[in-house]
């Protein structure tokens, strides 16, 4: 058995908080994630004033001492003569050996209104020493139309079905798990990790007598619980529960960012930091293949 933790993370072109770029805080805030793999969105590859035209993703990988691969969704012609093109996108980190990166553009629904920006999803594959490999999709869907988020969805699909191992889907999908956009990923056999790692661990208590007797009377005083705390802003997940809202970052009401694994991958434990280095927070699975 092969352990793995795998994060996702969209960093806002570094843009924190307190309204600064400051893209050694956002790397301080990956590193802490202790993670084999992470993958990034809202990157910014000499796009502009905003982020002082550097190449993100190669300050990142300078940075963490990591391989990266960039995928451009979004070119733009260069703000003067002869400089490089502006390019926005998504990315993958990783201190393994790094493979194959290609970045695929993913579709948009021919009937809704046009994207305000193209999507794509970067695909790539993670080996490390002991020879263990997992392949990686790198996603950031439309934030407008779930229609949309649908013909990607889609895409991802038509490009997964040539991996044959273990694979891990990580972004900002702009989308909650249980979201109808979505449930096309249910039906062709990827699991939202929070998801899975819940059911695990209700199987487990309901498999300990005393224990489930004591989930049953948690269960039990949910509803009494969530009426008392109904008048507040920000309901937050119970204790333990790996279902945590990811966005804003100040007091996250939306679980947007998320991983979906399929094959022969378990989902042992799943995090979500909590950081002033962007809008979003990041989320991290430990993962066994």
């Amino acid at each position: 058995m092969a352990l793995w933790r795998v994060a996702t993370f969209n960093i806002r072109h570094g843009l924190g908080r307190d309204g600064r770029v400051d893209l050694a805080r956002t790397a301080a805030e990956i590193a802490a994630l202790r993670a084999d793999v992470i993958g990034l969105q809202e990157v910014d590859v000499a796009f502009g004033p905003r982020s002082a035209g550097e190449d993100q993703a190669a300050r990142l990988a300078e940075l963490l001492g990591c391989e990266v691969a960039f995928g451009a969704a979004l070119e733009l012609p260069p703000l003067v003569a002869d400089g490089p093109r502006r390019r926005y996108g998504v990315a993958l980190l990783t201190p393994h050996t790094l493979a194959d990166p290609v970045m695929h553009p993913l579709p948009a629904h021919p009937g809704a209104p046009a994207l305000d920006e193209p999507r794509g999803v970067l695909r790539a594959r993670v080996t490390r020493e002991a020879g263990d490999a997992l392949d990686l999709l790198v996603t950031h869907l439309d934030p407008e139309l779930p229609a949309h988020r649908t013909a990607e969805v889609l895409g991802i699909l038509r490009l997964a079905e040539e991996i044959t191992g273990p694979a891990v889907l990580l972004g900002d999908l702009n989308a909650a798990p249980h979201h109808p956009e979505l449930a096309p990923l249910a039906a062709a056999g990827w699991r939202e990790a929070a998801h899975e790692l819940r059911t695990a661990r209700g199987a487990r208590s309901r498999g300990r007598g005393a224990g489930a007797r004591r989930a049953a009377l948690r269960e039990a005083a949910r509803p009494a619980l969530h009426r008392l705390l109904q008048g507040l802003p920000v309901l937050a997940p119970l204790a333990g529960d790996p279902a945590r809202p990811t966005h804003p970052a100040r007091l996250p009401v939306r679980r947007i960012d998320s991983l979906w694994t399929r094959g022969p991958v378990e989902v042992l434990d799943l995090e979500t930091g909590a950081l002033t280095a962007s809008d979003h927070r990041p989320v991290v699975a430990t993962l066994a293949t």
